[in-house]
C-alpha cells in the first residue's frame, strides 16, 4: 500500500478497532533499537531543514521524502530550506538537517546520525542525513530511484526506524527501508509496514496534548538549536561498531559524548569492502566491481 492519506489510515484503523482486531500487524518489527523522539503532542513535529544542493535540491528530494513520511499519523514535520553552505552538517538539537557533498571514496551512499539521551528512555534530540555525491556522480547510482531511496531511508532512520530487510541480494519489500542492489520505483517511499512501525514506536505520549509543542523536545543534552557535534565521514569518526549488516560489515556506530551518544547508521554501497572488520579506522576498500559504471 503506497502513499496512504491520513484520512484513509484513520478509517482503516477505526474499522479494525470496531472489528475487535489488532491494529498493528506482527510484521512491523523494524525499529532502530529503542531510539525515538519524545512525543509531547499529537504528532512528532521536529523540523526537517534541507541544505542540499545540485540535483538533490533541483528535484526537491528532501521535501518529497518529508511529504512521504508525513503520511504517518505520528509524523508531521515542517519542511524548510536552510541558508548558507552546510556540508559538514553538524547535529542540531530539536531538528533534522539534510546535507550533501562529495565526501570522498569512503564506501557509503548515505548516513543517518542521531544524538540520543542515555538511560531507559533513549530519546533522539537531534538528527542529520548526509548524502555522498562521490557515488551519485557514477551512472549506477545517479538515478532517480537510488537517490530517492537513500534520501527516504536516511530520514526514516532519523525518526527511529531500522531496516525491513538487510540482504543486498534481494528486493523483498515495497519500502525504502531495506537494502537491495536492484531497487525499483516502488522502493522510493515508505510502505504500510513502515507506518505501522512508527505507530508502534510513537503510540505512547510523554505528556501534553495541546498541539503547541514542537513534538521534538531536545530533552537532556541541550536546548533547541544547540549544536551537538559532527557525525563525521569515516568509521574512525563514528566510534565503536555496535551492529553489523548481513554481509558482516559494521553499519551502526556509537560515539559517547558528555551527556548523550551520537549513533550513526551507514548505508554502504552494495560492493563496499570493509576489509578487516576489527580495524574500522582503515576505512572501506572498494571491489573492482564498483568501477563498472
Amino acid at each position: 500500500m503506497r502513499n496512504i492519506s491520513k484520512k484513509s489510515l484513520a478509517l482503516v484503523s477505526a474499522a479494525t478497532v470496531g472489528a475487535g482486531l489488532l491494529a498493528m500487524p506482527a510484521m512491523a518489527n523494524h525499529s532502530w533499537s529503542n531510539y525515538h523522539w519524545e512525543r509531547t503532542s499529537n504528532e512528532i513535529t521536529v523540523s526537517v531543514v534541507d541544505f542540499t544542493t545540485g540535483e538533490w535540491a533541483q528535484s526537491n528530494r528532501a521535501r518529497t521524502a518529508v511529504t512521504d513520511w508525513n503520511a504517518s499519523d505520528y509524523i508531521q514535520s515542517p519542511y524548510s530550506r536552510g541558508s548558507g553552505i552546510n556540508t559538514a552538517c553538524p547535529i542540531v538539537a530539536g531538528e533534522i538537517h539534510v546535507c550533501n557533498d562529495d565526501y570522498g571514496d569512503v564506501g557509503w551512499l548515505g548516513i543517518a546520525s542521531i544524538s540520543a539521551t542515555r538511560g531507559r528512555e533513549t530519546h533522539i534530540i537531534g538528527g542529520v542525513t548526509k548524502l555522498n555525491d562521490f557515488y551519485y556522480a557514477m551512472p549506477q547510482y545517479n538515478t532517480d530511484v537510488w537517490r530517492q531511496l537513500v534520501m527516504c531511508q536516511e530520514i526514516g532512520h532519523d525518526y527511529g526506524l531500522g531496516h525491513q530487510n538487510e540482504d543486498f541480494s534481494t528486493n523483498t519489500t515495497d519500502s525504502c527501508m531495506e537494502y537491495t542492489s536492484t531497487p525499483t520505483a516502488i522502493d522510493k517511499t515508505p510502505d504500510q509496514h513502515d507506518f505501522d512501525q512508527l505507530a508502534n514506536i510513537y503510540a505512547h505520549s510523554h505528556g501534553g496534548s495541546d498541539g503547541g509543542d514542537t513534538g521534538g523536545n531536545p530533552g537532556k543534552g541541550g536546548g533547541k538549536g544547540k549544536k551537538l557535534g559532527n557525525s563525521g565521514n569515516t568509521p574512525a569518526a563514528w566510534g565503536q561498531a555496535i551492529a553489523f549488516d548481513q554481509q558482516g560489515r559494521p553499519n551502526v556506530f556509537k560515539r559517547s559524548m558528555s551527556s548523550y551518544d551520537i549513533i550513526t547508521h551507514v548505508t554502504w554501497t552494495p560492493d563496499a569492502d570493509m576489509g578487516d572488520h576489527h580495524h574500522e579506522e582503515t576505512g572501506p576498500r572498494q571491489h573492482s566491481g564498483d568501477r563498472r559504471f
